[in-house]
C-alpha cells in the first residue's frame, strides 16, 4: 500500500512580500490617524498643546484665552471737539466764542455841598423859603474886621426867599445894560415875595452910600411884583457870610474888610 504524505508548500516569496507591504500600509494609516487625533486634541505642529484645551482625561484644565476685541479704525484717531461757529460761513476755521467785555459803570460826580450861610466864603448863598414879607428897613454898620448890611422885614417871622452872589456887573435884567454902582466888586442881593412899599411909598432908601471903607454903595435896581434886587458895591472882592434872625426877621450881610 502506497502511503501519500501531505507536503505543505512553503509560502512563496511574492506572497510574503505582499503581506509586508500590507502591514506597512496599515502602520502608516495608523500613524496618520494618531496624528490627526493628536491635532484634534490640541497638539500643534511643534508638539506643544494648543491654548484651546487639554487632552481628554487630564485633571488640569487650561482656561481659554480671552479674545481681544479689535476696534475698527475710524476716520480720525484723535478725539472730536465741539466748536462753536461765531459768525459767517466763509470756509475759514471756526473761531472760539469771545467773551463780551463789561464796560465800567460811569460814576456820577456828586454836586458840591452848599456852603452854610454862617461860613465866610465867596460862593453864592440861597434859601428856599416860601414866606411873604415886607421890607421895612435897610441899614449898614462897621464891625471889627467886617462891615454889615442889614435887611429887616415885617409881616413874617422868617426870612423870605433870597440869593446872594458876586456878579461882574449889576443889571436890572439879564438883557439890560450894566448899571453903574460905586466900588470895584459887586454883590447882588435878590428877594422873592417881598414888597418894599408901605402906604404907597418905599420903606427903604433906594440908594444908600454909607461911606464905609468896604461897603461903598447899596442901590435898588429892580422892584417888580414882589421881586427885589439890590446891587452892593464893595472896594474889593472879599469873603462874606449871612446871619438870619427870627421873630423880627432880618438878614444880615457881613463882608470882610481885610
Amino acid at each position: 500500500m502506497t502511503s501519500h504524505a501531505t507536503i505543505e508548500n512553503p509560502p512563496s516569496r511574492g506572497r510574503s512580500t505582499a503581506r509586508k507591504v500590507g502591514a506597512l500600509l496599515a502602520v502608516s494609516v495608523l500613524v496618520v490617524g494618531l496624528g490627526a487625533c493628536a491635532n484634534s486634541t490640541g497638539d500643534n505642529e511643534s508638539g506643544h498643546p494648543a491654548a484651546q484645551g487639554a487632552p481628554a482625561g487630564s485633571s488640569r484644565t487650561t482656561p481659554p484665552a480671552t479674545p481681544t476685541a479689535t476696534a475698527e479704525p475710524t476716520a480720525t484717531s484723535s478725539p472730536t471737539r465741539k466748536v462753536v461757529q461765531v459768525s459767517g460761513d466763509d470756509g475759514s476755521e471756526p473761531k472760539a466764542p469771545t467773551r463780551k467785555r463789561e464796560l465800567p459803570v460811569p460814576t456820577r460826580t456828586p454836586s458840591p455841598a452848599p456852603v452854610p450861610a454862617k461860613v465866610f466864603s465867596v460862593k453864592p448863598r440861597t434859601n428856599t423859603s416860601t414866606a411873604r414879607a415886607r421890607l421895612v428897613g435897610l441899614t449898614t454898620a462897621r464891625g471889627q474886621g467886617s462891615e454889615t448890611v442889614t435887611f429887616r422885614f415885617a409881616g413874617t417871622e422868617v426870612v423870605p426867599k433870597y440869593e446872594v452872589r458876586y456878579v461882574d456887573v449889576v443889571r436890572a435884567h439879564p438883557e439890560d445894560d450894566p448899571i453903574a454902582v460905586e466900588g470895584n466888586a459887586y454883590l447882588e442881593v435878590s428877594f422873592k415875595l417881598t414888597n418894599p412899599n408901605v402906604r404907597g411909598r418905599l420903606a427903604v432908601p433906594p440908594d444908600l452910600t454909607p461911606g464905609q471903607p468896604q461897603v461903598r454903595e447899596i442901590l435898588l435896581v429892580h422892584n417888580v411884583a414882589g421881586s427885589l434886587k439890590f446891587g452892593v458895591g464893595v472896594t474889593r472882592r472879599a469873603q462874606f457870610r449871612l446871619h438870619e434872625t427870627k421873630g423880627r426877621a432880618s438878614l444880615v450881610l457881613e463882608v470882610r474888610d481885610r
